[in-house]
C-alpha cells in the first residue's frame, strides 16, 4: 500500500540520513521515479525532505526532525519474532543479548501483535543447517570481527598458501554453518575468504577506507552468480517423464534452462549441469523415465554405463535366498 511505502520513506531517511532516490526504490521495491513521487508527496504533505544536487546528492530530512512511528502491526511483529538467526548470533556472541532484547521488544509491542509474535515464534522454525550438523571450526572469527567492527587491515595467512595477506575486512557472511569473510586485498580486488581456513591472522591496527557506496549484499548476490555461471559448464537437453519431471529440481549444482511440455505426456527439457560425469550419475538415477538426447558424447556416455551395468549384473549370479533362522 502506498501509506505504509510513505512511513517507509520517512523511517529509512531517519535511520540512514541521506539517500537516493534509486537506493529507496532497490529497498521498497519500486522505481526511482515512484519513489520521486512519493517525496513529492511527503514534501507537500509538510514532511521535510530536501534535495541535494550533485554526485554526493540525495534526498534526506531535516537534520532536528524525528517521528515516533515505532507501531508494530501483527505481521511486523511476527516477521521479527521467527527464529532463524540464533546460532549465527550465537557465533557472533550476541546469543544472550539477542533474548534479552528479544524479551523487551515482545514487551512493549501491542497486544494483538505480541499474540502474533507468540504464535510464530512458537509454530515457526527455519533451519539453515544441513541434516550432517556438521559446522566449520571457525576459530578467528572473534579477531575477524573485531577487524570488522575497527576498521582495520587485517594480515592473515589463509590455505594452504605459504604468505600472510593484508586485507581490508568489508562483511561477514553466515552461509549454512560455514562464515565467510569479503574483504578487499591491497591490489583493489575483492576476495571472499572461508573463516575456517584462515591459519593464522593479526590486527594491524591500521585504519582503512571503506569502498564508496559498497552493499555487502548486492556484492554477494553477484559474486554468487558469477561463481555458480563459472562452475556450470556441461549443457543437456532431456526428454522426460512428466510424473518424474519434477525430481530435475533436486539434480545438484545444475539449473534448469527451460522446460516444454510435451502432448504424449513427456517433458523437453534444457539443463546445465556442473559437470559431465554429475550429469551422468544423477540421470542414471531417472533411468527409464529419461533420454538424453544431447550432447552425444553424454548419451553415448549414458548407454556404456548402462550397458556395463546390464553386464555386470549378468555375469554375477544373485545369492541363493537366506533360509529364517529357527
Amino acid at each position: 500500500m502506498r501509506a505504509d511505502r510513505l512511513v517507509q520513506i520517512v523511517l529509512l531517511l531517519q535511520a540512514h540520513g541521506r539517500m537516493t532516490a534509486a537506493e529507496l526504490g532497490r529497498r521498497l521495491e519500486v522505481s526511482a521515479r515512484t519513489v520521486q513521487r512519493d517525496l513529492d508527496s511527503l514534501s507537500s504533505a509538510g514532511v521535510p525532505v530536501y534535495a541535494d544536487r550533485g554526485r554526493a546528492g540525495g534526498w534526506s530530512l531535516a537534520p532536528d526532525y524525528r517521528t515516533r512511528l515505532n507501531g508494530l502491526s501483527p505481521d511486523e511483529a511476527a516477521a521479527l519474532f521467527v527464529s532463524t538467526t540464533e546460532h549465527v548470533l550465537a557465533d557472533l556472541g550476541f546469543g544472550a543479548a539477542a533474548r534479552s532484547a528479544s524479551t523487551k521488544l515482545r514487551s512493549t509491542v501491542p497486544a494483538n501483535a505480541r499474540r502474533a509474535a507468540d504464535l510464530a515464534r512458537e509454530r515457526i522454525l527455519v533451519d539453515h543447517t544441513d541434516w550432517t550438523g556438521a559446522k566449520d571450526a571457525a576459530g578467528w572469527l572473534p579477531l575477524v570481527q573485531q577487524a570488522l567492527w575497527e576498521e582495520c587491515l587485517l594480515r592473515m595467512a589463509y590455505g594452504s598458501g605459504p604468505d600472510h595477506t593484508l586485507v581490508a575486512p568489508l562483511g561477514l557472511v553466515a552461509k549454512k554453518r560455514a562464515w565467510y569473510l569479503v574483504a578487499q586485498r591491497d591490489d583493489g580486488e575483492f576476495r571472499t575468504y572461508r573463516v575456517s581456513r584462515i591459519r593464522d591472522a593479526e590486527l594491524t591496527g591500521q585504519p582503512f577506507q571503506r569502498p564508496a557506496g559498497f552493499d555487502l549484499a548486492e556484492h554477494w548476490e553477484r559474486t554468487n552468480e558469477r561463481y555458480f555461471a563459472g562452475l556450470r559448464d556441461t549443457p543437456v537437453r532431456l526428454r522426460v517423464r512428466g510424473t518424474v519431471g519434477h525430481r530435475l529440481r533436486w539434480a545438484p549444482n545444475a539449473v534448469i534452462d527451460e522446460t516444454t511440455e510435451r502432448d504424449d505426456g513427456w517433458w523437453d527439457v534444457a539443463m546445465t549441469f556442473e559437470k559431465a560425469y554429475e550429469a551422468r550419475v544423477y540421470l542414471l538415477g531417472l533411468a527409464g523415465d529419461i533420454v538424453v538426447l544431447e550432447p552425444s558424447e553424454l548419451r553415448q556416455d549414458i548407454l556404456d554405463a548402462a550397458r556395463s551395468l546390464l553386464s555386470a549384473h549378468h555375469a554375477t549370479p544373485s545369492p541363493p535366498p537366506q533360509r529364517p533362522a529357527g
